[in-house]
């Protein structure tokens, strides 16, 4: 039998359920070590994102998320004891940062007091959520033949531990049920990604960590990011490392919406699938403000279409609309003006029951009808009604639009129809499991119901053929920063390490060698590894392989060289720290451990003199 783990290689090939990555890594929590981090998920994926962290006395997770794509869906929790989750800090709502949560509750592993904390307005939108999410857990389960892993009464026992801050900190033993000595604090900031988003700071001992959650900084409705202390460690989301600046938002807008106007000029419908919370209120807005613009006759053909839970999501962002903690100063201006429902264009159809869709589709395929512009979820085309709107549109129409405006993770729909444009294919085939709005269509040989076997399961599914150049993606709309923004937030941490997390491997290979480039304090950037603790100390401990400046000075390599430099430094073995800067006056990083000198020097006298 082989010793290598297929999975993660860098692990025993039979680790089980008692799996101790602590013990495994022989990392001891004590005052010299006295902050561990370990991923459980989202290292080296995007999705899924979840990160115990431990201190002397304690043990608390950072968000817990489900991965939207296929594979393993919900965090590697091997070696967590049952109740021994003191809390959870939730950086923001999206459902691969906190679909994970039931999980948590139907397996026990948290305290009987453990709370779950994170902002009010990532409480709102993570109880809408994780709504939705335990009804498609509900239709997955029951089509796969499996039990389900959690069932209403967690989801109702997670609203239950929820407990609001607001942006700003204190100590984690004043919210959780946790040793009065542990001297953790925390320190939660905007992130600027979605309502509420949040960065974390965790701080023990004079040690800090800070978790960056999804960077934003792009949406207009949002705050710009506050600025994050320094911290010896730096957790950093990396989903466009690879990408030096997004396209601006407001030409990214305009972009999309004169691809719209067209389609709307030629009578063809529109699909935007989009994340029913944070794109689609960005959508919404651009519309708002925009469709007014378009002829008379033509806007009184338009029928703007928002499915799903985003009607839902955006009574939660008017909730928000004049808190200028949360919203833009734009936004709470507009509302205290007049504007009650800033995020509302007019005459929008929120269709609740497939016989209002269908009507809707119906209509648009008459000559002279209403021309939908259709906005749905789920952003990939994996779930929700957006898949089932692209089934009826290769049914229905010879000529329809799809503008993918976000990010395809892997094996999802929307990245299978983009590695099928990338190949130059004429026509796109691609199969859903979700059910048709019904199947009353015009007769059509490019779409077919069958059944498939899987993993011993039979599945209905639908497959069919839409030509190439109905789809489009639209740069510049997402909500995660790109790498300027990236290492703007990384400057002002000023680490030591910076481990990278929630991105595809190129991403952080690239963000990774441009941060060891010019992060003056950076002695390493790593990519994150699964149930690989990473030991904040006084020599930070990370065992995976790292780049230190070190492998750039001099460099004049060409670009391609540089990234065979750089394939061949990341499966190396993990190298030792950099020698300390020899700059003539203090760095931040010895300034922090001379504070930390001193707090431990007047500990130890205080526990001498008791």
């Amino acid at each position: 039998m082989s010793d290598i783990n297929e999975e993660m290689p860098w692990l025993p090939a039979d680790i089980d359920e008692t799996f101790d990555p602590l013990a495994h890594a022989d990392v001891e929590i004590d005052t010299e070590t006295p902050i561990a981090v370990t991923p459980r998920g989202g290292a080296r994926e995007v999705g899924r994102s979840c990160y115990q962290v431990d201190t002397e006395f304690s043990t608390v997770l950072v968000d817990c998320g489900l991965n939207q794509g296929t594979g393993d869906s919900f965090p590697d929790f091997r070696g967590l004891e049952p109740g021994s989750v003191g809390a959870v800090f939730l950086t923001h709502a999206h459902i691969d940062h906190s679909g994970g949560l039931p999980v948590l509750e139907a397996r026990g592993l948290l305290a009987d007091d453990a709370p779950i904390i994170a902002t009010p307005p990532t409480i709102e939108i993570a109880k809408t959520l994780l709504e939705d999410s335990l009804k498609i857990h509900r239709r997955e389960s029951r089509h796969a033949g499996e039990e389900q892993q959690y069932v209403e009464s967690h989801v109702e026992a997670i609203f239950e531990r929820f407990e609001p801050v607001d942006y700003g900190g204190g100590r984690a033993e004043a919210l959780a049920d946790i040793p009065d000595e542990d001297p953790l604090v925390f320190q939660m900031g905007n992130a600027g990604h979605l309502l509420g988003s949040a960065w974390l700071m965790l701080q023990t001992n004079g040690y800090r960590t800070v978790f960056s959650g999804d960077l934003g900084g792009r949406a207009p409705h949002l705050p710009d990011i506050t600025a994050p202390p320094q911290a010896d460690l730096l957790i950093l989301e990396s989903t466009y490392g690879s990408l030096h600046s997004h396209t601006s938002m407001n030409d990214a807008q305009t972009d999309l919406y004169n691809a719209v106007k067209r389609a709307v000029q030629s009578g063809e419908p529109v699909l935007i699938p989009t994340f029913a919370v944070g794109r689609a209120q960005v959508l919404m807005l651009m519309f708002a403000n925009r469709l007014h613009t378009l002829s008379d006759d033509i806007q009184d053909r338009v029928q703007l279409v928002v499915d799903g839970m985003a009607e839902e999501a955006t009574d939660i962002y008017h909730q928000f609309a004049t808190n200028a903690s949360f919203m833009d100063e734009s936004i709470v201006n507009r509302v205290e003006n007049g504007t009650a429902k800033p995020f509302l264009p007019d005459d929008t159809a929120f269709p609740d029951t497939d016989s209002h869709r269908r009507a809707i589709l119906n209509d648009a395929a008459q000559s002279g009808g209403s021309v939908p512009i259709i906005i749905a979820p789920s952003g990939m085309l994996t779930g929700g009604n957006s898949p089932r709107y692209l089934t009826e549109f290769a049914a229905r129409f010879g000529s329809a639009n799809i503008f993918l405006t976000g990010y395809q993770a892997q094996n999802t729909t929307g990245r299978v129809l983009q590695d099928q444009i990338k190949a130059d294919k004429d026509e796109l085939t691609y199969t859903v499991t979700s059910e048709p709005l019904g199947t009353d269509w015009p007769s059509t040989s490019n779409i077919v119901r069958t059944t498939v076997e899987e993993e011993g399961t039979t599945k209905h599914v639908t497959r069919a053929t839409i030509p190439a150049d109905w789809v489009s993606t639209i740069d510049g709309l997402s909500g995660h920063a790109a790498q300027s923004g990236l290492l703007e937030f990384a400057r002002t941490v000023s680490p030591e390490t910076v481990a990278l997390i929630h991105g595809p491997e190129y991403a952080q290979a690239d963000l990774a060698t441009h941060l060891a480039k010019n992060v003056e304090s950076l002695s390493e950037a790593t990519r994150s590894r699964m149930l690989t603790p990473i030991a904040v100390s006084r020599d930070i401990d990370v065992d995976t392989p790292a780049l230190t400046p070190e492998h750039f000075d001099g460099d004049d390599l060409s670009m391609p060289e540089k990234i065979e430099a750089l394939q061949q430094q990341l499966s190396s073995m993990s190298e030792d720290l950099a020698a300390a800067r020899n700059d003539t006056s203090p760095s931040e990083a010895e300034i922090r451990r001379i504070v930390r000198d001193e707090y431990e020097s007047q500990r130890d006298n205080e526990t001498a003199s008791s």
